[in-house]
């Protein structure tokens, strides 16, 4: 009975040993001499941390349980994002953040990936879940977190901030199969070299997860997590089995803001459809034009594509101009203008005529007034 527990407690430490780590690689890469093994939970913390846009950070409930805030913090400042200061002069833009989910790989593709990228991962995860849980990652934390979805898109295109895969958000993620897809794992290494680009350039900060087939039960949540996501399910079902007749407004409900304050709105875009969809069609305001274009037509090697903002006319007959570089600011240049310059020219002719009553006053009687009003002696 005791061989028989013992040869199972060391089968059972085989398969654990056996159990391939997933990998990720940051670039631009850094001190990756002695990368870590983490778990999934805190491996997701780290991934959500550099996809969440500004305005929209961790909560506690993201710290996995039974890790403690001094060794999460820790791990940020290693893998995550660099956080902007607190009183910067908000000229300075974060670049954009892209994460690859290679999922589906076996031993031998995970250290080919490596040999090509020529570099080491930045840290690996230990115990990695299954493809179950890689789709809720990509649908609920990510989704939420307001990160785009490119999956749809192929590599090339979402290594370009630009393209329209980003949906004019600083932060995407997509999901590829490499099971299904085998030649997708020889499209990341093609695009290492303008990743390291963008990277020193400081435009984009990518990502890659290489994940290894497993048929592991566990999740990118601990039970505490999952229990919390549940309730919030939950809670968004029972909201709309609602009767609609017993829902009364108490208040009005806050109009959405045209613009994610957390986007980055460029002074030039290299196509026409990145600026209308970052800039929400100029607001409906104006038209994104080729600043650099040519009269005759033709095209420049650099093209600079930015709003053109227009005059509209109320169904009243009052004009509005709008300006700023989407065209959601009302130009009041105008009619500031003609208040300051009345506002002058009354003040000035105020001006004069008080200094012509003074001069008037201040002269002498001639003489001839001055001798008939004198007293006789």
């Amino acid at each position: 009975m005791k061989l028989t527990t013992g040869l199972i407690t060391a089968f059972a430490g085989y398969v654990a040993a056996a159990q391939q780590s997933a990998q990720v690689f940051i670039v631009p890469a850094g001190d990756a001499s002695s990368p870590p093994a983490i778990t999934p939970s805190l491996a997701r913390l780290l991934l959500l941390q550099r996809l969440a846009p500004s305005g929209r950070g961790l909560s506690l409930h993201d710290i996995p349980n039974g890790v403690g805030p001094e060794h999460a913090v820790s791990l940020i400042s290693r893998f995550g994002k660099n956080i902007p200061p607190l009183f910067s002069d908000g000229q300075a833009t974060e670049p954009s953040q892209l994460v690859l989910m290679l999922e589906g790989m076996d031993d031998k593709q995970m250290k080919d990936l490596q040999k090509a990228l020529s570099m080491s991962p930045s840290f690996t995860i230990a115990d990695p879940p299954s493809d179950k849980a890689h789709q809720d990652l990509m649908e609920l934390d990510f989704y939420r977190a307001g990160v785009a979805d490119g999956s749809k898109c192929s590599i090339q295109q979402l290594v370009n901030p630009l393209e329209n895969c980003w949906a004019g958000k600083r932060s995407a993620a997509a999901k590829f199969s490499i099971k299904k897809n085998p030649e997708l794992l020889d499209e990341v290494p093609k695009q290492i070299k303008q990743l390291i680009r963008l990277a020193k350039s400081g435009e984009l900060q990518a990502t890659i997860v290489a994940l290894p087939s497993t048929k592991s039960s566990s999740n990118w949540l601990d039970e505490q997590q999952q229990e919390l996501r549940r309730r919030q399910a939950e809670q968004v079902i029972s909201s709309f089995d609602r009767p609609a007749a017993n829902a009364e407004p108490t208040s009005t409900p806050k109009p959405e803001p045209i613009f994610d304050s957390s986007e980055r709105i460029k002074a030039c875009y290299e196509t026409k459809e990145a600026c209308m969809a970052s800039t929400r069609n100029c607001s409906s305001h104006g038209e994104c034009q080729d600043k650099y274009a040519k009269v005759d037509g033709s095209k420049n090697t650099g093209a600079c594509f930015s709003c053109h903002c227009q005059s509209t006319r109320s169904t009243s007959g009052s004009l509005t101009t709008w300006a700023g570089p989407t065209c959601a600011k009302k130009d009041v240049s105008v009619a500031f203008w003609l208040f300051a310059g009345f506002t002058l020219a009354l003040v000035s002719i105020l001006y004069l005529a008080i200094s012509i009553l003074f001069n008037v006053g201040e002269e002498q009687l001639p003489g001839v007034i001055g001798a008939g009003v004198s007293r006789s002696k």
